[in-house]
């Protein structure tokens, strides 16, 4: 059987995936980076070290030949289809692939981090051909204008102007004492919070969040815990909205896709759910960092070509 293969090395998650050539996901692997406790994240060079383990892992737990012949590779060679976009981590998943594609006599597409979330958001769903998108992670909130035609065409129109709203979910975490990456235990932790009505500040497509952080982190050790986690992701939630109303009244666009680690978090989904209409997000098990994506466009470039 031939088969495609996607590779991602993002700052915490090491990601191999298999896609068959009608673009169904065979297997979708995922190790992520360990984060020592109390520690706000990783240095790029650590980041690279334990990738180049964590694959050392996956091909020694994994047959990954067993799948198939692998025909194509796609792999994210940085993180977002811009100029100057670049980070170190993303040299292993190049080395990789073209090591892999040395083997097996197959050709890489050299794509991005972006694209691949996007390609993953769009698995089992059909999308129009132009439509807005948020990728909102750990390192990104970004408000995208996307024309989708064997393969993507990105605008930044929009997003934070200081930090991500995955940055506050995890410096709320690690106040809180709670494990690295934060948005699994904040959410956990929020369940039957009331909102202390954290703002942050929106100006159209554009939002601040550093403000939010600093109210949220006043509020450690005078305001209850699930309080405090409540409001934050409510007030989160209440910011994408803003932005995507101002962003479907300024283009006309109605059609939304939500991607990004963030969007695993199930109070902003059913938040903003109930307020815009025409609003998809992606699966739950493609919303974090992972390679089934790349693997998808592999394939597809691999039948289209």
């Amino acid at each position: 059987m031939t088969v495609y293969l996607g590779i991602d090395t993002s700052c915490y998650t090491t990601s191999l995936a298999v896609a068959d050539k009608n673009k169904r996901i065979l297997c979708n692997l995922k190790i992520p980076l360990e984060v020592a406790q109390g520690k706000k994240g990783l240095q790029q060079s650590q980041a690279v070290f334990l990738h180049i383990k964590n694959f050392e892992r996956l091909f020694r737990e994994h047959q990954i030949a067993e799948y198939g012949s692998i025909a194509g590779i796609a792999v994210s060679e940085k993180p977002r289809p811009q100029e100057g976009s670049y980070m170190p981590v993303f040299t292993v998943g190049t080395m990789v692939a073209g090591s892999i594609a040395s083997t097996a006599g197959a050709p890489v597409l050299f794509t991005t981090h972006q694209e691949g979330h996007l390609a993953a958001a769009m698995i089992g769903r059909e999308m129009p051909a132009e439509f807005l998108a948020m990728h909102v992670s750990g390192g990104t909130t970004e408000l995208l204008r996307v024309k989708s035609n064997n393969g993507f065409l990105i605008e930044k129109i929009g997003g934070t102007k200081d930090i991500a709203a995955g940055q506050l979910i995890d410096r709320l975490a690690q106040r809180l004492n709670l494990p690295f990456p934060g948005g699994v235990h904040v959410e956990a932790l929020c369940a039957g919070g009331k909102n202390l009505g954290f703002k942050t500040s929106v100006l159209g497509r554009e939002c601040n969040i550093s403000g939010l952080e600093a109210q949220a982190l006043r509020a450690v050790g005078t305001e209850i815990p699930r309080d405090i986690c409540f409001s934050v992701l409510y007030a989160l939630a209440s910011t994408l909205e803003k932005m995507l109303r101002h962003a479907v009244h300024g283009t006309g666009i109605r059609d939304i896709l939500m991607f990004g680690g963030v969007m695993c978090n199930r109070l902003i989904r059913n938040y903003l759910s109930s307020k815009l209409e025409g609003i998809r997000f992606t699966e739950i098990e493609y919303s974090s960092d992972n390679a089934a994506g790349l693997a998808v466009l592999a394939a597809q470039k691999g039948v289209t070509k």
